[in-house]
């Protein structure tokens, strides 16, 4: 009897935290169940490609939100993540109650392969469609790709926005860029999903500009090292560059030395993708996570942790940082983006990209 009465006690106890924990503007009533079972399991364990630096925000903002559920993040490549996950619920063993990880292939196989939990956040409603391609396959964070330039070697006449005219006047002056011109290599994953998608938007045109082009240029390498070896000289100029890399690294002063710019003929912009796994031992604090990430402070959040907010609204605190809404009013319009989405013919014809590319890179 007493030992009802104490658990008794305990739920009605856990039920008065519920009650007090607001719900947020728009979600249903019953959200205040799924909440009270989140701060039940008290913690959710997240395996992703994101350092401390980019993710710690945002859980910080999550703690202040839901003080009474933990989370754990442990940082591995973006394929580890999946990798690591399958194999540990093959073998028994309770893993990650959610992903968050920049691999498109990887997020692709897993939707078709069901390693992710089909849930409809209400949060869906003030997102754009195409951020919730596939049924609880969410987008964390939309990072634009830049163009960058070392402004003491490249002449301000040829830091040019067009990606037409900058691979134009890599051709047109040798003198400048030839052996100079940095990217990531196209024949693997992040590299390949990004020229992929460009040359979906350009066609042909694109296929000439790397042919012409890309014999000139020394691909491989992460954003980090292209944008030291830009603002040492080695290069002059990188393109395709991870936007809230070289964002970050303006907050260092080097605007004297680094320029940068958004493509105006098309900007390359990498989904990175967030879902909920469909073992979660967590699933209830891994849904408020989720959830919160994709609301208002949870946007504003991952601004803060140099990533690029999509949802419509937010706009960053930090002046050195952008939201979508930024980028998009800098190329004139919606159209000008270039989304690289999770299309299964990318991952299909992947091989074929990959010799057509190392072909027209000299790789």
């Amino acid at each position: 009897m007493t030992g009802f009465w104490i658990t008794g006690t305990a739920a009605l106890f856990a039920a008065g935290v519920a009650q007090a924990q607001s719900i947020p503007e728009g979600y249903p009533a019953d959200y205040a169940e799924l909440i009270s079972a989140a701060e039940t399991e008290g913690s959710l364990l997240i395996y992703t490609n994101l350092s401390n630096t980019n993710l710690g925000p945002v859980v910080e903002a999550f703690a202040e939100a839901y003080p009474n559920i933990t989370v754990e993040t442990i940082e591995m490549g973006p394929s580890e993540a999946f990798s690591r996950y399958e194999a540990e619920v093959g073998t028994g063993v309770e893993s990650a109650d959610l992903i968050i990880a920049n691999s498109i292939p990887d997020w692709i196989r897993a939707v078709e392969e069901g390693v992710i939990a089909d849930y409809a956040s209400p949060e869906r409603a003030n997102l754009p469609e195409w951020s919730y391609p596939e049924p609880g396959l969410y987008t964390f964070s939309a990072d634009p790709m830049v163009t960058i330039y070392n402004k003491i070697t490249v002449p301000e006449e040829l830091q040019v926005s067009s990606m037409e005219e900058y691979f134009a006047n890599i051709t047109a002056h040798p003198t400048v860029f030839e052996g100079k011109v940095g990217t990531y290599d196209g024949r693997y994953a992040f590299g390949g999903s990004i020229g992929y998608a460009f040359t979906q938007h350009h066609g042909d045109a694109a296929w000439n500009w790397f042919a012409a082009a890309g014999p000139l240029t020394r691909p491989g390498g992460g954003a980090g090292g292209m944008i030291e070896r830009t603002l040492t000289g080695e290069l002059s100029s990188s393109f395709f560059v991870s936007g809230p890399v070289v964002f970050g690294k303006m907050k260092d002063g080097l605007e004297a030395v680094l320029g940068w710019t958004f493509p105006s003929d098309g900007t390359p912009v990498f989904l990175r993708g967030m879902g909920i796994t469909e073992s979660a031992p967590n699933a209830a604090a891994a849904r408020v996570f989720l959830d919160f990430v994709l609301s208002e402070p949870g946007q504003q959040a991952v601004s803060a942790g140099s990533l690029t907010a999509y949802r419509p609204g937010v706009a960053p605190e930090d002046e050195d940082a952008y939201a979508l809404d930024d980028v998009i009013k800098a190329i004139g319009g919606a159209e000008n983006l270039i989304l690289i989405d999770y299309d299964p013919e990318m991952v299909a014809g992947f091989k074929a990209f990959n010799a057509r590319w190392g072909e027209a890179f000299n790789m």
